[in-house]
């Protein structure tokens, strides 16, 4: 019994005969021609040779686009030759064609497998063992891979997040180490020509400390209380100490410029700088009026006159009091800026030399070594900032590198899709079944009618 071909656009693929002597292609006849390109498509698959086997594929698909065996097989051929967005492709249109065919939904989780979208592969091997064949080894085993591979996968995301955040938490003690180093290089050194300070990459910064003398503001006992901040519930007394704080910090304006002043995103990073204390304190009383007093000056609604800068200032006390109220982030500032203090006076007994050949009174040494410490803190903590951020820019490249790459999969494959409905609708497919059926009649003048005869 004859079978029918499939439809074909409403196309008949028999078609007429142009004279009295030609022959009509019969049904069996394409369906041969269509099983013989589908078996040299398997014999190029068998022996390697993936890129004829995909053109014998698509020969026998212009016969019968929707066989769901030959878009199956195509399919795999795509995967082996590399190209995993086009066997994504052909294997999507085999499960649409044949939606309760278990082998077209493994040949889709494979090709979803290879392009690394491990979680929806493994969706799909769920699926043919839940509803479609549940002893199917193909899909058990590539659901095993599917987990397996996203096992790795997550170990890998981790060990990459862990190794950054080891690699920034090396570098916040990197300053320190490299401090001690130079401690030791430089015992004998008699003169600033060891400084690598031209070779940082922060130079504009530094240069930029270099020409800035800080303007110092006055404090009580070097904490600008009377030590005696324990808080005893006394509210008058609490704000006689507040009272106190605000006339050390002087003014709203000042403290707003002296907190916004050139490169302070890189100054502020010592939240001692911005509060203005000395790093010796560690009374969570003192730094706490210290704040308050410190906020209050500069709050938006106490300065009406510029409440934009204001409100920047005010932020960098927010910044600065969350980094103070975590103990072991405090511990570690101190433990920078005590290197800071080393490092400045190593490099003010370096460069005092030029000043006056050594022979400087007593307070222009203290200005100066002050100016060294503060610049040597300040660099030791940009260093550590610029790392830090050096750090997170790479953390961001590499999940944008993967995002990138899965968008680009999507793209690839949507285009395909779009390039194939366009092919579809075209005259390419009628002109080629169009080639085909003239074929069919030359070969039939050809060969066949002498059989007839």
């Amino acid at each position: 019994m004859e079978r029918p071909p499939p439809p074909q656009n409403g196309e008949d693929l028999g078609g007429g005969a142009s004279d009295g002597n030609a022959a009509v292609a019969t049904p069996e006849e394409w369906e041969v021609r269509r099983d013989e390109l589908k078996s040299e498509g398997d014999r190029h698959f068998r022996s390697k040779s993936y890129g004829p086997a995909i053109q014998s594929y698509q020969d026998a698909l212009q016969l019968d686009p929707a066989n769901h065996v030959i878009l199956s097989n195509k399919s795999a051929a795509h995967l082996a030759n590399g190209e995993k967005s086009k066997a994504l492709h052909d294997a999507r249109m085999c499960v649409e064609h044949a939606p309760t065919w278990a082998k077209g939904h493994t040949r889709l989780a494979a090709a979803m497998f290879g392009l690394g979208r491990y979680n929806e592969a493994a969706t799909v091997y769920a699926k043919v063992l839940g509803e479609l064949d549940p002893n199917n080894d193909v899909a058990r085993r590539g659901l095993e891979d599917c987990r397996l591979r996203q096992r790795i996968a997550n170990e890998e995301k981790e060990r990459e997040a862990s190794r950054l955040q080891r690699e920034l938490d090396r570098q916040r003690v990197a300053a320190a180490e490299d401090i001690s180093t130079k401690e030791k290089e430089n015992t004998n050194a008699d003169g600033p020509g060891n400084n690598n300070e031209g070779d940082d990459v922060l130079d504009e910064f530094f240069n930029e400390v270099e020409k800035v003398t800080e303007k110092s503001t006055p404090t009580k006992g070097g904490d600008g209380t009377d030590g005696k901040c324990d808080g005893d519930g006394d509210a008058a007394a609490k704000t006689n100490r507040i009272k106190e704080q605000l006339n050390d910090l002087g003014t709203s304006t000042y403290q707003i410029d002296r907190l916004l002043q050139s490169n302070y995103e890189w100054k502020n990073l010592n939240p001692f700088h911005v509060l203005d204390i000395p790093h010796t304190i560690d009374d969570d009383s003192i730094i706490s009026l210290r704040y308050r007093a410190l906020s209050l000056l500069v709050h938006p609604d106490k300065c009406p006159e510029d409440p934009a800068r204001a409100k920047d200032a005010f932020e960098q006390v927010r910044k600065a009091m969350t980094q103070m109220n975590d103990a072991e982030k405090r511990r570690h500032i101190r433990a920078l800026i005590e290197q800071g203090m080393k490092q400045g006076k190593r490099d003010w007994d370096a460069e005092r030399s030029n000043y006056n050949g050594g022979n400087i009174g007593t307070k222009e040494w203290e200005e100066g070594l002050a100016r060294a410490q503060s610049r040597a803190t300040m660099k030791i903590f940009a260093e550590i900032e610029h790392t830090r951020r050096d750090i997170e820019r790479r953390k961001r490249d590499f999940e944008q590198r993967e995002r990138s790459q899965e968008d680009e999969e999507k793209a690839k494959e949507r285009n395909e899709r779009e390039h194939d409905k366009r092919w579809k609708e075209g005259e390419r497919q009628e002109k080629r079944v169009g080639n085909w059926r003239d074929f069919q009649v030359g070969g039939v003048k050809g060969g066949k009618k002498s059989r007839l005869n």
